[in-house]
């Protein structure tokens, strides 16, 4: 089960990245660069929140495996890191915009959930062609 875990962390990371070629883009070709900053710094966090609660949940699985105690999952770190990115957004209005901040934060979640929907269609879908 980590493995199909750490291959989901794979792909989605994919799709982050291109998410944050898209930024770089409009960073540079539009007029519109405070906006994709703050869609990148929103990625960027949201990416590092993800990462945190991957390495954590594999961390987790190993010392249930080993029969260890675990404490956590790494909230306070992946909040602070969010309430860092706010702080910046907030400071410096004239390089980020604190909504799109926000949106990007939002764009790593949504990642992770359109591709569980998408990945389970496709699985159901594979199913049935397997029955039939």
């Amino acid at each position: 089960m980590l493995e199909s875990l750490i291959g989901m962390y794979h792909r989605h990371q994919k799709y982050l990245m291109v998410f944050i070629g898209v930024c770089l883009v409009g960073w540079f070709l539009t007029p519109y660069v405070h906006i994709f900053l703050g869609l990148k710094l929103g990625l960027i966090v949201g990416w590092f929140n993800y990462w945190l609660l991957m390495r954590r949940t594999q961390a987790m699985t190993k010392a249930l495996a080993e029969n260890r105690n675990f404490y956590g999952i790494g909230t306070v770190a992946r909040m602070g890191s969010v309430l860092l990115a706010t702080i910046i957004a907030t400071q410096l209005p004239e390089y980020f915009h604190v909504y799109s901040m926000l949106t990007g934060l939002g764009i790593a979640y949504a990642v992770i959930f359109l591709d569980f929907i998408l990945y389970s269609l496709y699985r159901r879908k594979k199913l049935t062609k397997r029955e039939g």
